[in-house]
């Protein structure tokens, strides 16, 4: 698992079908966040805020082709959910998790 490459939501704009692409990426990192090391789940925590901090921004950039109100996915991926968030109606906690540790 690698979190190569540096997301700046603040200061780069993104093409629209990038963005959703980020999105289908962040879902995929969710599902191995197992597999992550502390140093990789920490970088991951520092983009998820980064992105929480533009949310207002990205919810009106991706909703150019994205309907928010049609998503499926759980709310635990609340990046599928930033209109929910940018509302107040979904509230997202950052932090990092301890692994699950073998005896």
């Amino acid at each position: 698992m690698s979190l190569k490459g540096n997301i700046e939501v603040s200061k780069r704009k993104f093409c629209l079908f990038e963005t959703i692409d980020m999105l289908h990426r962040r879902s995929r990192l969710y599902k191995d966040s197992s597999k992550m090391t502390q140093q990789e789940r920490f970088l991951l925590m520092r983009y998820d805020l980064k992105l929480l901090e533009n949310v207002e921004r990205m919810v009106e950039h991706i909703g150019k082709v994205y309907d928010f109100f049609l998503s499926a996915e759980p709310l635990e991926e609340w990046w599928w959910h930033l209109d929910k968030v940018a509302s107040g109606e979904l509230e997202v906690e950052i932090g990092l998790r301890q692994k699950d540790k073998v005896l």
